[in-house]
């Protein structure tokens, strides 16, 4: 009988080259991805393949579909970078847990063998160094990640009952930083941060001094050393846990420097205190793994060198940015018609290369092209050059907008200002499923006022009551970036920054657009 090897998280980084690996040894493979962090395009070449099965399923929910057999079973499913599982923390901690129980509940079931992916931050901010399997940890249970490190801890503890109560197959991984092709470009860790940015010639931001450490492994390597994992008897093995990674380590300010190297860039370096980051409080300060316990029981050590590694993963970054993220912009009007809102957009276009940016505007004028390019933005206006077009553009933007989604498969909605082009782009999000942003450009907000009561019209109500993110560039007091903050789906800004500070919370915002699209 054919074997049959179930990989949770399938369409994610890893599991992706997981997938690849059992349908070359012509296993039939069964992808169970939720989408949340995983990626279609990862996966796409195998959808024909007779072998290969896609569910899409959230393992925090029991799987009830029934196989005829399931001989070994990869648990990969949880968001990895501090971008993704600090997201949705309470879904993060599920996926350990409850995702964790579930699929040991289909080991049992179909008396599988299971391995568990768990991570280097069980050690937390070490003690030791490098990390020993036999060391505790130190870790925080009510920091920033400790969705994440206490997740996978209470999924270990979950393994090790599993197979003491039940008698479970279960193998425990420890993954160190892991990187290579199919990483996702804004999941938030260092490597694809770094990565794109000397691609696009920008400076390198590294979070602190630079001399924290990490130990980045290639991620055939983590392969083989699944394979190997899950090929040894249990009587050696037992369950674990076994680290995996490579234990050449090396600073933040190295791995920087080694990039713009591989590159060829002329990209810069540039440092930013912790203190302003505070999505990144809590980031251990060292990590290498000892892997002489992988070393003797599976006969495994990585072997791909890191410059190596880095040429693959740059060519794999420079080949996918050929087809970028595609944003469609709604805007009541647009260059050549230039006021605030356009000025700010046209600079935040033309900074964010990463992506690629469709506008559909009312024409306004006459003498105005329907169809132009104007840098980074591909304009598509809409009327007969009176000002009574921004009447039709909520009608006859989201058909337009729908016809271009099905070649160009828009990531996320954008809506300029709370009118009729954020009218239109609520219909198209609405239509398309795509998650949906709005950006106010205002001027001087009257602090006794709320900014919702003062900005938004009776008329325009419906915008912010379906609209996922809002963002305020406005001449703001600090009291004022304060308190609108406190809302998670407000991102305020000072109209008196610079416009690179702009774009770049902008982008930052489009990180998170991109994660929440990718549940919708």
């Amino acid at each position: 009988m054919q074997k049959t090897v179930l990989i949770t998280g399938g369409a994610g980084f890893i599991g992706s080259h997981l997938c690849d690996y059992y349908i070359k040894k012509q296993y039939k493979v069964i992808c169970i991805d939720s989408f949340f962090s995983g990626k279609k395009d990862n996966i796409k070449h195998l959808l024909d393949n007779k072998d290969f099965v896609l569910i899409k399923h959230n393992i925090i929910h029991p799987l009830k579909k029934k196989f005829d057999n399931i001989d070994k079973i990869y648990n990969l499913a949880c968001p990895a970078s501090p971008v993704q599982y600090q997201f949705d923390p309470i879904l993060t901690l599920r996926s350990s847990v409850e995702g964790t129980r579930n699929m040991l509940d289909l080991a049992r079931k179909y008396n599988a063998r299971m391995l568990q992916a768990s991570t280097s931050e069980v050690y937390g901010d070490p003690l030791e160094h490098p990390q020993k399997e036999t060391y505790f940890g130190n870790v925080d249970p009510l920091g920033k990640r400790s969705c994440y490190d206490e997740g996978k801890r209470a999924a270990e503890s979950l393994c090790k009952d599993y197979n003491e109560q039940y008698g479970v197959d279960v193998r425990i991984v420890r993954l160190f930083n892991v990187y290579g092709p199919n990483m996702m470009f804004n999941d938030g860790r260092v490597v694809s941060n770094f990565i794109l940015q000397v691609i696009f010639n920008e400076d390198i931001t590294i979070h602190g001094t630079g001399d924290q450490s990490r130990s980045f492994m290639y991620v055939d390597d983590l392969i083989e050393g699944f394979i190997q994992s899950m090929m040894v008897d249990k009587e050696k093995i037992g369950i674990g846990p076994i680290n995996l990674g490579n234990p050449d380590e090396r600073t933040i300010t190295n791995l920087a420097e080694s990039i713009i190297k591989v590159a060829n860039s002329n990209s810069n370096i540039t440092y930013t205190q912790y203190e302003k980051i505070p999505e990144r409080w809590g980031d251990p300060q060292k990590r290498c793994p000892d892997i002489s316990k992988a070393m003797r029981l599976l006969n495994w050590k990585p072997n791909i060198t890191f410059e190596e590694g880095l040429k693959k993963t740059i060519k794999d970054f420079k080949d996918r940015l050929d087809n970028k993220s595609k944003v469609i912009i709604f805007s009541p009007s647009y260059l050549p018609l230039e006021g605030p809102a356009e000025k700010t957009v046209k600079e935040i276009t033309d900074s964010l290369i990463g992506y690629e940016f469709d506008l559909i505007t009312a024409k306004l004028k006459k003498g105005l092209e329907s169809k132009e390019k104007i840098g980074n933005v591909n304009i598509y206006r809409i009327g007969f050059g009176s000002k009574l077009d921004k009447y039709i553009l909520p009608f006859i933007a989201p058909i337009k907008a729908l016809t271009l989604h099905k070649r160009n498969n828009y990531q996320f909605t954008w809506g300029i200002m709370a009118s009729y082009g954020s009218l239109a782009g609520l219909l198209f999000s609405f239509f398309s499923n795509t998650a949906f942003l709005v950006s106010l450009f205002e001027g001087k907000i009257d602090n006794n006022r709320p900014v919702r009561n003062k900005l938004l019209k009776p008329f325009y109500k419906v915008i912010f009551k379906k609209v996922h993110y809002l963002q305020i560039i406005a001449d703001l007091n600090q009291q004022q970036l304060a308190w609108l903050e406190d809302d998670q789906t407000v991102q305020a800004i000072d109209l008196n920054k610079d416009s690179l500070y702009i774009s770049k919370k902008t982008k930052e915002l489009f990180q998170k657009l991109e994660i929440f699209n990718s549940r919708m």
